[in-house]
């Protein structure tokens, strides 16, 4: 399969990401193949309110050694 763990992967996939700076970047997926998004600032808040439908949250993960937003609709 083109792309697969072994190398980089096609094009034709767009990915939008904050950077640290604050600066919101668009790019082709091959171009931030090598981009640690652990430390790419969340697009949008987690949101948490009363009644609703989806668990929004912080995740400890010793990986990156911080916390990583998650919204679960489980």
């Amino acid at each position: 399969m083109p792309g697969g763990s072994a190398g980089p992967p096609v094009a034709g996939f767009e990915v939008a990401y904050i950077a640290p700076d604050g600066m919101e970047l668009r790019r082709p997926l091959p171009e931030v193949w090598a981009v640690p998004f652990e430390h790419a600032l969340p697009v949008r808040a987690f949101a948490s309110y009363r009644r609703q439908r989806n668990l929004p949250g912080l995740w400890w993960s010793a990986t990156t050694g911080g916390h990583v937003g998650y919204e679960s609709w489980l």
